[in-house]
C-alpha cells in the first residue's frame, strides 16, 4: 500500500504540541491555614486612617490588690496600658493577557483562573508578613548552625510561661526546620496528641498537627537569619502579633469584584489586544506584645 492519510502525512495541518485538558502547578505555598490560628489578632479597621490602634490593658487580674489597714484611705493603683500600631498599606500584582495568547491557552487563562490565584495569593501575601514580623521578638530559643530540638521548643515555651502568656500556642517553622524535628520526633517515638481541626499530619500541608500543646504550622516564607544560614521561625501566643486589612469593596464597577478583602479587576487594554487583571489588597502586620513571643533561631 501507498499514499496513506497519516499523521505524518499531514504534519502541516497539525500542532506540534497538544495540549492537556488539565493543568500542572508550579510548586509554591497555597495553604491558608495559619490565619485561622487563634493565637494571631486580628484588628478591625475603622477608618479613615492608615494605622490601626490596638490597646493593651492592664486588667483582667494584671494587678494584685494589696493589703489594707482597716479606717485607711486605699491608695490609688497606678493604671497600665500600652497600644500596638498597625499599619496597613496597599498591595498589587498584575497579569497582562493578549488576546491570542487567551485563545491559544483554550480556556486555561482568564477570569476564573485569576480569581482563584488572587484568594490564594492575598493570604499567602498575608502569612509572609507574618513569618517576617515572627522574626523580631526580643527573646529567643535555639543555636545558630545547630539543627532544632525539641528541647527548643520547650524552652520557647517555657520562656512564654515565665512572662505569662496565654494559650493557645501558634508555632511557624520554615520546612527544613520542621523536618529536622519531625525526625527528632519519630526518633523518640513521639506522635502528636491531638490536631486543631481534627486532622493529625495533612500529608505536606501546613498544619503539622499539636504537638507538646503547640501546633506547629509550616510555612517556605519563614525568613533566613544569621547571614542565611539559619532560619528564624517563632512561636507565639495570644497578642505576639496582630494583622489588619481593608475590605475595599468593588465600588460598583462591574469590572472589579471583590473575595472579601481581595479585588480582582479586569481592565480592557484595546490599543495592545490585550486586557490585564490587577490583584490588590491592603493589609498590615505588626509585633504586639513583644515578651508573647520567641523567635526561633535554627539551621537551615
Amino acid at each position: 500500500m501507498a499514499n496513506e492519510i497519516t499523521p505524518t502525512s499531514i504534519a502541516d495541518l497539525l500542532a506540534s504540541e497538544t495540549v492537556a485538558a488539565e493543568v500542572m502547578y508550579l510548586l509554591a505555598d497555597r495553604d491558608p491555614s495559619i490565619l485561622n490560628h487563634p493565637a494571631l489578632f486580628q484588628a478591625t479597621h475603622n477608618g479613615p486612617s492608615e494605622v490601626v490602634r490596638v490597646p493593651h490593658l492592664g486588667l483582667g487580674g494584671y494587678d494584685l490588690l494589696t493589703a489594707h489597714t482597716p479606717g485607711a484611705e486605699v491608695a490609688n493603683t497606678a493604671f497600665s496600658d500600652g497600644k500596638t500600631d498597625v499599619t496597613v498599606a496597599p498591595v498589587a500584582k498584575r497579569y497582562n493577557l493578549d488576546d491570542f495568547a487567551r485563545y491559544l491557552s483554550m480556556g486555561k487563562l482568564g477570569p476564573a483562573a485569576f480569581a482563584q490565584d488572587i484568594v490564594i495569593s492575598y493570604a499567602q501575601t498575608l502569612i509572609s508578613k507574618i513569618a517576617n514580623v515572627g522574626d523580631t521578638f526580643t527573646t529567643t530559643a535555639g543555636s545558630s548552625g545547630v539543627a532544632i530540638t525539641w528541647d527548643n521548643v520547650l524552652e520557647a515555651k517555657g520562656y512564654l510561661a515565665s512572662a505569662k502568656a496565654a494559650g493557645p500556642l501558634l508555632c511557624v517553622l520554615h520546612p527544613k526546620q520542621w523536618n529536622d524535628l519531625e525526625r527528632a520526633a519519630l526518633a523518640l517515638g513521639v506522635l502528636p496528641a491531638e490536631s486543631m481541626g481534627g486532622v493529625i499530619m495533612q500529608g505536606l500541608g501546613s498544619y503539622k498537627g499539636r504537638w507538646m500543646g503547640v501546633d506547629v504550622f509550616t510555612s517556605s516564607y519563614v525568613p533566613t537569619a544569621t547571614g542565611a544560614v539559619d532560619r528564624a521561625g517563632f512561636i507565639t501566643a495570644i497578642g505576639g502579633i496582630a494583622w489588619a486589612d481593608l475590605n475595599l469593596g468593588d465600588d460598583a464597577d462591574p469590572n472589579i469584584t471583590s473575595f472579601g478583602r481581595a479585588r480582582l479587576e479586569r481592565v480592557r487594554q484595546g490599543q495592545f489586544l490585550s486586557t490585564s487583571y490587577v490583584q490588590s489588597g491592603v493589609m498590615g502586620v505588626a509585633k504586639a506584645i513583644d515578651a508573647a513571643g520567641v523567635t526561633i533561631i535554627t539551621k537551615a
